[in-house]
């Protein structure tokens, strides 16, 4: 019997310390992340936000011709002017005071564009005067755009600085009555499978789609800048797409689509990213990873931002009056998520504070892709996270089945606001049947509608630690406080 009961207890040691092993080597190190990640933007800063006074300085007007009266469209003399840099080896671009109306610019490597304080450069709104252009690199966007103001491929070395504006004329007219993702409607800077860029400075200003798109890119900074772009719908602020070693800090991003977003539209990963010091205001999602997951996302932390209404008020283009969400992390079209940490990030008026899910849209990045399997989302950890006017839709944390759960997450020190009730009928909601009914479509708050809980909904999670989570009620709800549904190892 001694003998029995000895084994039985050296079995169970043993799956512990086992358990325990597993446990350490998949552990989530968040120090590692963010000091490897600190490493990556002092490199980045080193190499990119350099002094370039060396370089040869040629100015647009004075040596190229360029027309500066805003009405005039300058574009054969501005891309004669790159090309002409870029011919010449590294050389300073300068944009002198006046207002430059041009089509489509294509960026060489080696040609860095510096705007003076009172240069703005004008988006054309004649269709003719873009180039319609498919990058090499595959990838699902090409679906909704094959035009831009400001398009590079494969190039390294380039960069657009100053205190100058750069006006895409978004809000014309001739842009009216276009649908979701319309192809009439071109990007503001696209920039694609290239390296070493640097973006300072500059205001950009309303884009008829996105306004930056940095795809499949390497070596990347951008800082400094201030963005407002509430012209139609998919007005993003910044989309960094597939990209590898990017580091995003102390800018401005107001949009009506979604603000600072990473996606993987095609098969790279996005991959060492830094976000820190930004101030993001959207009608959609502040800050964001997804919804196109092809390549997936590793290695990325948010820190030290805040999420504010945008100067628009309650006027939107798409959206919701105020933020739809604060932070947004997606997966569904396959691709695997891990090591994201966003700590230090405070929210005022955003209707859900935080929103992760693992969905299954399984969308192929281009026609003859494989349908993608189901991804996975681990390793997440939220840290210092303050929300104000929260509600009536709930935080919420949900994998797609019991096969497929998010895997360890961390949330430490979360403090939540709500000032919109939810509804008594809003208790009796079947998640299981709701995730099931939604696993197909485009994940978002506003897909799911109000949870059964007014703070957090937490369902198919496996390995979940919460340390101080609170919420202030200011309002009168009628829901539990937070739900627990077909989780696995929770401490609380």
């Amino acid at each position: 019997m001694n003998n029995k009961f000895s084994i039985l207890i050296l079995c169970l040691l043993t799956c512990i310390f086992s358990n325990n092993a597993i446990g350490q080597k998949n552990a989530f190190d968040q120090n590692k992340l963010a000091s490897d990640l600190e490493v990556m933007a002092k490199k980045l800063e080193k190499s990119l936000a350099i002094d370039r006074s060396n370089f040869p300085v040629y100015d647009v007007v004075k040596d190229f011709g360029a027309i500066n009266n805003g009405v005039q469209v300058t574009t054969k003399e501005l891309q004669s002017a790159i090309d002409k840099c870029a011919a010449n080896g590294p050389s300073r671009l300068f944009f002198p005071a006046g207002m430059y109306l041009t089509g489509t610019l294509i960026l060489k490597s080696g040609v860095h564009i510096e705007l003076d304080k009172n240069a703005k450069i004008l988006g054309s709104t004649d269709a003719k005067d873009y180039l319609v252009i498919q990058p090499e690199y595959k990838n699902n966007t090409d679906l909704q755009v094959d035009k831009s103001l400001f398009y590079a491929e494969k190039v390294d070395g380039i960069s657009i600085t100053g205190k100058g504006m750069i006006d895409f004329q978004g809000t014309s007219p001739v842009y009216l009555g276009t649908g979701n993702n319309d192809k009439r409607r071109p990007f503001g800077i696209r920039i694609v499978s290239s390296k070493n860029i640097y973006i300072s400075g500059i205001m950009l200003l309303n884009s008829p789609q996105w306004m930056q798109h940095y795809l499949d890119c390497e070596n990347l900074m951008v800082e400094n800048i201030n963005v407002f772009n509430h012209a139609h719908q998919n007005n993003d602020g910044i989309d960094i797409d597939g990209c590898r070693n990017v580091y995003v800090r102390n800018s401005r991003i107001d949009s009506d689509d979604d603000a600072i977003c990473l996606k993987s539209n095609g098969p790279s990963a996005c991959e060492n990213v830094l976000i820190e010091n930004c101030i993001a205001s959207s009608h959609c999602n502040s800050l964001k990873l997804g919804t196109e997951t092809t390549g997936g996302f590793k290695n990325i932390m948010y820190r030290n931002c805040k999420v504010v209404q945008s100067v628009t008020g309650f006027h939107k283009v798409n959206g919701t009056e105020t933020t739809r969400t604060a932070i947004t992390l997606i997966i569904t079209d396959g691709g695997k998520m891990e090591n994201v940490w966003f700590d230090n990030i405070e929210a005022t008026d955003c209707v859900t504070p935080i929103f992760v899910t693992l969905g299954n849209r399984s969308r192929k990045h281009t026609a003859t892709a494989p349908i993608p399997a189901v991804g996975s989302i681990k390793n997440i950890l939220f840290s210092n996270i303050k929300a104000f006017g929260a509600g009536p839709m709930s935080s919420s944390i949900t994998g797609l089945d019991n096969a497929n759960k998010v895997t360890n997450v961390i949330l430490k020190n979360i403090n939540i606001e709500l000032t919109h009730p939810g509804n008594p009928e809003d208790r009796s909601i079947d998640m299981t049947k709701l995730l099931q009914e939604k696993k197909r479509g485009y994940p978002s708050p506003d897909t799911f509608g109000n949870m059964s809980s007014y703070g957090f909904n937490f369902k198919y999670v496996n390995g979940l630690k919460i340390e101080n989570l609170k919420y202030d009620l200011k309002c009168k709800d009628p829901r539990e406080a937070t739900i627990f549904e077909d989780c696995e190892n929770v401490v609380k």
